[in-house]
């Protein structure tokens, strides 16, 4: 047998990984998923605690919180809370927050 050299060329794994996110089916996934996640680390412990369900869909993010008193404190913030999760998810994912 022969000793053959091969010729490999290296692909790091994050770019593997982004290509593969990159299929429309798994970007909405991942997408849904991040803006899920950000509620929490843009709102806070506190507000994550009185949260029951967070759904996004079609740029509008629900929320549904378990306190009256807060579920209206926060409907007044309504576009200060849109601009900071888009802040922190750097672009314009959500549109429209529908407080329950």
């Amino acid at each position: 047998m022969k000793n053959r050299k091969r010729n490999f060329n290296p692909i790091s794994l994050k770019h593997i990984l982004k290509s593969f996110i990159s299929q429309k089916s798994l970007q909405k996934g991942m997408t849904n998923v991040r803006v899920c996640n950000a509620w929490k680390d843009v709102m806070g412990e506190n507000v994550s605690k009185y949260t029951t369900q967070i759904r996004f869909s079609r740029k509008t993010l629900i929320v549904v919180i378990k306190s009256a008193a807060l579920g209206m404190e926060l409907s007044y913030k309504k576009q200060i809370i849109v601009e900071k999760m888009n802040k922190h998810l750097n672009g314009e994912y959500i549109n429209k927050i529908i407080i329950r």
